[in-house]
């Protein structure tokens, strides 16, 4: 009798255990792109640079963060969420502040949300010349936001020898105080007098390359800010010639 009176509470927690869990797997999709205000086109970054921060408000008051990765093409997509409510907010980027976006509905049949920022700094008229072993490139610097405009740091060179080309991705040889334009001055003191907006300088470097090497290459300046992310040019593709001297 005291055998059966043990087996049955065994099997009873047995029987619970294999219960089906109803509760439906992160299937929600979400996608998007983070657009430059000022251009309608989309910012650019290198890898992991920025990110989507959310928070799902179906189920709790202070619900804890999670992070979207965004790609260097300023589009991110996730495909292993709960479906819910969320707020959300781009995050760690070389844009100034924005607001959150309440309440988005994510679900099975996946939504499309997109934001427009503003970015710190463009970095125009980007030049780029391979003279031998040489390579010199040049921009200047555009604020779309002068007011409380953070101090601009730097420019510097980012060389890769792939498509993946930023702070996150770079060869570690330019990454030197002798390869970049320290600035570390306050807007007004670099600012165009007629066009505020603009820089008076053109800002120039030049590298040392190696014959035969493909590089991907690109600017990018920083500001003094909370996360001292890069504003980047364009990443073009660069060939040196096995011969060149």
């Amino acid at each position: 009798m005291k055998k059966i009176i043990f087996i049955l509470p065994l099997l009873m927690c047995l029987a619970s255990c294999m219960e089906i869990d109803n509760f439906e797997g992160p299937e929600a999709k979400v996608s998007g792109r983070i657009i430059d205000k000022t251009t309608g086109l989309n910012m650019m970054f290198d890898n992991n640079d920025t990110k989507i921060r959310i928070w799902e408000r179906s189920y709790s008051l202070k619900p804890e963060p999670q992070d979207l990765a965004v790609k260097a093409d300023g589009t991110y997509k996730n495909t292993k969420l709960f479906s819910g409510t969320y707020n959300m907010l781009p995050y760690n980027g070389s844009y100034w502040p924005c607001d959150t976006t309440f309440y988005v509905p994510i679900g099975k049949k996946g939504t499309v949300q997109n934001f427009e920022v503003t970015p710190y700094l463009h970095l125009t008229e980007f030049k780029y010349e391979l003279n031998g072993l040489e390579l010199t490139m040049s921009c200047k610097l555009h604020a779309p936001i002068i007011e409380e405009m953070p101090k601009v740091m730097e420019i510097r060179p980012f060389l890769s020898l792939n498509q993946h080309c930023g702070y996150a991705n770079h060869i570690g040889f330019y990454w030197s105080d002798a390869y970049k334009v320290r600035i570390m001055k306050a807007w007004e003191n670099i600012c165009h007098k007629s066009a505020k907006n603009y820089s008076k300088d053109t800002y120039t470097i030049t590298v040392p390359v190696k014959p035969g090497y493909t590089y991907w290459v690109r600017l990018g300046a920083r500001v003094n800010n909370t996360f001292e992310n890069y504003n980047y040019t364009e990443t073009v593709k660069i060939e040196v010639p096995a011969d060149a001297q």
